[in-house]
Parts: structure tokens; sequence; C-alpha cells
């Protein structure tokens, strides 16, 4: 499996989709045409991929004292 150096899509024309990319370690530009259908499952899965990894969980704590300590603050 290579690594893209480089890769951004295209229209050359309404309904025609491009991918464009370069791997490292070569000058070559790869062009590969994707149907509409094709376009549609990448952007979907790659918005989902992101948005799962883009969320950052904050622990939950659930001690006692903690508890007892903003209770303390609110009142």
């Amino acid at each position: 499996m290579s690594i893209a150096k480089l890769g951004y899509l295209t229209t050359p024309d309404p309904g025609r989709y491009v991918f464009n990319f370069q791997t490292f370690g070569s000058d070559e530009l790869m062009k590969i045409e994707v149907s509409p259908d094709q376009m549609r499952n990448i952007l979907i899965d790659g918005v989902t991929l992101m948005l799962r990894q883009s969320f950052h969980r904050v622990p939950v704590t659930t001690s006692t004292e903690e508890t007892h300590e903003r209770a303390e603050h609110r009142a």
C-alpha cells in the first residue's frame, strides 16, 4: 500500500468526479474517475470516519467526595 503525498478531487464536467493523487516518492500525478454513487459513498464514509475521530470523550467521575464538593459550591 502507498501513502498519498497529495490528494484532491476535481469535477471536469457536471456529474463527473476525478480523484487526483500523488504518492510519496513519485512525481507522477495519478487520476481516477469515480462514479457519482462511488463519490457519495466516499463522502459519507469519509465524514463519518473523521467525525468519529474528532470527538474527545470526557471521563465521567463518580466519586462521592466530588459530588459533595459540587453540592457545597452550589449552596
